[in-house]
């Protein structure tokens, strides 16, 4: 028989799942080279089934071990890039992200003492570059539309749900931001958190 104690343990064991589920968090880390600052960025690597090649900043999901999203992202960009975490200082924290499939990212911006030492994880990263971060506040993205579509499957019962039929579908549309620099095209999420970091300090800083 279920009961209010049955379900207040079963909700306590689930606590903790809750709170990583669907979760993510990215480091956007700044390093001062030659007395300019610059954004680095990854290439991940072509033996992943995600994205491969694809341009993004450090990061991964939130794991139930982890104490917070922040030490996320510095524990990824460890795994990642072999910074340690002791030189990666976090400067803040960007408002939060939620990506086209419900993951919630959680960008924080962080200073880098050095790329002298980087340890790339081969099985995730194939290499790493730098963008002169003057470069993106003088560069607009391009922008283009990503429609996603939602449509039953065969199995789904419209008996069910009144005024559907099985040309019924939804669908929404996303603003998709495109930064070319060299050889190097940066776009989707990482283009639009860029996009809202540089939004951000002209915002709040004389540029």
């Amino acid at each position: 028989m279920t009961t209010i104690e049955k379900i207040s343990q079963s909700l306590k064991k689930t606590k903790k799942q809750f709170h990583t589920i669907n979760k993510a968090a990215v480091l956007i880390p700044i390093i001062s080279i030659k007395n300019q600052l610059h954004l680095l960025f990854q290439v991940r690597s072509k033996k992943l089934k995600w994205q491969p090649g694809d341009i993004c900043f450090p990061g991964g999901r939130v794991e139930v071990t982890d104490d917070s999203p922040e030490y996320t992202a510095k524990r990824e960009t460890f795994e990642e890039l072999g910074i340690p975490i002791d030189q990666i200082t976090i400067l803040g924290q960007l408002p939060k992200f939620i990506a086209s499939l419900g993951m919630i990212i959680y960008p924080f911006v962080a200073k880098i003492e050095s790329l002298d030492n980087l340890l790339l994880n081969q099985d995730e990263v194939e290499s790493v570059f730098t963008v002169p971060l003057e470069w993106f506040i003088n560069h607009q993205p391009k922008q283009a539309n990503m429609l996603v579509g939602f449509k039953p499957d065969d199995n789904f019962p419209f008996e069910l749900v009144p005024n559907r039929t099985a040309n019924w579908q939804q669908k929404s549309q996303h603003d998709v931001h495109f930064y070319q620099y060299d050889n190097f095209v940066i776009w989707g999420l990482t283009a639009q958190i860029i996009n809202s970091f540089i939004s951000t300090i002209k915002s709040n800083t004389q540029l």
